[in-house]
């Protein structure tokens, strides 16, 4: 009986846990998001996507708010490589498989722009625990990106 309880508990804990989560709107994600990279010496803003923009290592990235799915957290380094041709392209796919495939977390694609772009996405517990990662997932896009470059 005592283990049927426990359990029990536990349901709900874990209901109450994601009821609180799903209860964060995406202004506060954004707020969350920009009070830790200005704390962490990052310039910030908010796009007219919602999305919250830095640049790091010189280069602009990205966090997609997404409200609708808190235990998930994207950082995306865009158009960081313009293809002008379609031998270009031909070899651009080539290098972001090898790229992805070789770099932990990271994806790197091809945009329907002809730009090369590169995500990392993680799943966290919670919204707040991003920034456990945060520092990590940059420097795997930079190796993403430098794989990529050194294949092309």
């Amino acid at each position: 009986m005592r283990g049927k309880v426990g359990f029990v508990f536990i349901g709900f804990m874990l209901i109450l846990i994601n009821s609180l989560n799903a209860q964060m709107s995406k202004s506060q994600l954004q707020q969350m998001y920009v009070t830790y990279l200005r704390e962490q010496g990052y310039q910030t803003n908010v796009d007219s996507d919602g999305d919250v923009t830095f640049k790091a290592e010189g280069y602009n990235f990205y966090i997609v708010v997404d409200e609708d799915d808190l235990e998930s957290f994207r950082i995306v380094f865009p158009n960081f490589w313009e293809i002008e041709s379609t031998a270009e392209r031909v070899r651009a796919y080539e290098a972001a498989m090898y790229a992805t495939r070789t770099t932990k977390v990271a994806s790197v694609y091809i945009t329907s722009r002809d730009n090369t772009s590169i995500d990392a996405n993680i799943f966290v517990g919670k919204p707040e625990d991003f920034k456990l990662h945060f520092r990590r997932m940059i420097d795997v896009i930079l190796i993403a990106r430098r794989d990529f470059i050194d294949k092309m």
